[in-house]
């Protein structure tokens, strides 16, 4: 990590914060914030509605678990910017289960999650596979599947114990005899996960 780039990033963000309000910002900021975050490395990010401030920035690892320190080292730089908190993962979202993937540049494909449903398996050192059946998602391509089950798992768990706990991701069309009469809707995850540590 480049600290004098981080140090440089947060001037600039606090010289600029006003403009980066998600319900005011241009295209243009959205563009030069986007910049100024790939300057520091290839980190997702996403400004939306705080839990606690008025605005949240996220720069998170983008789904790359050895990013996360350094994450959380830009995160624990930033000082404090009235209105604004700031995370170094995607954190859980209090949300319906429903969500768009792009399948084009063009047009978007609106998701139901709410039905799907999950084997988990829970290995000695704390850890997860999850066996997941999701009819919602059996038209989309590989790629896009594997974006929707990001999707769902940071939203539920956020992206930082989806990272840290899940450690196989199995989508299946059906489950296996083994485990019928075992299986949870998806709704349930965050409990079960939570339960079994």
């Amino acid at each position: 990590m480049d600290s004098k780039k981080v140090k440089n990033f947060w001037v600039w963000f606090k010289e600029n914060n006003n403009k980066l309000n998600p319900e005011i910002i241009t295209n243009r900021m959205i563009d030069i914030l986007d910049s100024k975050i790939l300057e520091l490395g290839d980190f997702s990010w996403e400004i939306r509605e705080g839990k606690s401030k008025s605005n949240m920035l996220i720069i998170s690892p983008g789904g790359d678990i050895e990013l996360l320190d350094i994450t959380k080292q830009i995160i624990d730089s930033s000082g404090d910017i009235p209105d604004w908190e700031f995370e170094y993962y995607k954190p859980a979202k209090d949300w319906d289960y429903v969500f768009s993937i792009d399948e084009t540049s063009e047009t978007k494909k609106d998701i139901d999650a709410t039905k799907w449903e999950y084997i988990l398996l829970k290995y000695s050192d704390q850890t997860f596979d999850i066996i997941i059946k999701a009819d919602t998602i059996k038209l989309l391509n590989d790629t896009e599947k594997s974006i929707a089950i990001d999707i769902v798992l940071e939203s539920i768990l956020g992206e930082k114990k989806s990272l840290e706990l899940i450690k196989n991701i199995d989508i299946v069309n059906d489950f296996q005899e083994k485990y019928l009469g075992k299986q949870n809707t998806i709704t349930v995850l965050s409990s079960h996960i939570n339960h079994s540590l």
